[in-house]
């Protein structure tokens, strides 16, 4: 079951990662094109800032899947580092299962508000994209997040075996 958890979070993530980087660069072609179309041909692309901040929102998201899954988010962790032995892993348990908590509220209110958007068939403005997809990138990123910290929660490893590229499943 471990080898299937670190598997499965090694590959999530690194779809996760993948995600944000090709966002990253979607965006960076669009600013570009659209200075171009600004300056070179005095007309800028309407939805462009729009279309910037979806993809952003999404990268950010799906990014968190890998900051989750290799444990390298911002964390007050001094009290728990002090620790050691089984108080150190139950503390780690415990700040693991407050995290899902926090989390899965979030979920929760973002999954309600893509629905929403959805049944009411809510667009945006310049894209006229339904914003049921923005929204989506949103909860599903959040979805994921869950289930990364779920499974370090279960099949506990060390950060270098998160970062190995040869990680057998």
């Amino acid at each position: 079951m471990r080898g299937f958890l670190v598997g499965f979070g090694n590959r999530i993530s690194g779809f996760g990662l993948l995600v944000a980087a090709a966002g990253l660069i979607l965006i960076v072609a669009i600013n570009g094109a659209n200075v171009v179309a600004r300056y070179v041909f005095r007309s800028p692309f309407s939805w462009a800032e729009e279309a910037m901040l979806y993809i952003m929102i999404a990268g950010i998201f799906w990014g968190a899947i890998a900051v989750a899954w290799r444990q390298v988010d911002i964390c007050i962790d001094a009290f728990v580092n002090l620790t050691t032995g089984r108080l150190h892993r139950i503390l780690r348990a415990i700040t693991s299962l407050i995290s899902i908590a926090i989390v899965f509220s979030l979920f929760l209110v973002s999954g309600r508000t893509a629905l929403l958007m959805f049944n009411y068939d809510q667009r945006s403005d310049a894209l006229h994209l339904p914003m049921w997809i923005p929204h989506s990138a949103f909860a599903s990123g959040l979805l994921l997040v869950i289930l990364m910290i779920a499974a370090r929660l279960l099949a506990p490893v060390s950060r270098p075996d998160v970062n190995s590229p040869n990680q057998s499943s």
